[in-house]
């Protein structure tokens, strides 16, 4: 709770302020706050946002290439751990999203460029 009420967080300033307001002491801010923190989790946990569904289809077409997540990070220059949480949904990244998404283009157009010369 210190956490966020030294941080700088608007709506925190602003409930301190409506609580201070009423006379509440700092003890009883802080428990009030828990309890608002609490209510927002509780609504977050019954109401989680949808994933985005881009970022989904990265690692479908990243296993569909059989490429390993780590030979994806070394060419993007980013840690593993950075895509695979953006393959999960876990980061909103939609420069590394874009850049990612383009460079399997680029691999899937490879793999198939060999096929079409063999139908020729």
């Amino acid at each position: 709770m210190l956490v966020r009420m030294s941080a700088g967080d608007a709506r925190t300033a602003d409930y301190i302020t409506r609580r201070t307001a009423e006379g509440k002491s700092d003890r009883e801010i802080i428990r009030c706050l828990k309890r608002f923190v609490a209510r927002e989790v509780f609504k977050t946990i019954r109401n989680p946002q949808p994933v985005n569904s881009n970022t989904g289809r990265l690692r479908q077409r990243r296993r569909t290439l059989a490429i390993p997540i780590s030979t994806a990070a070394t060419a993007l220059a980013v840690p593993y751990q950075r895509l695979r949480r953006l393959e999960i949904g876990q980061r909103l990244d939609p420069d590394l999203t874009a850049t990612y998404s383009q460079w399997l283009t680029d691999r899937e157009q490879q793999s198939s460029s060999p096929a079409l010369a063999d139908t020729a």
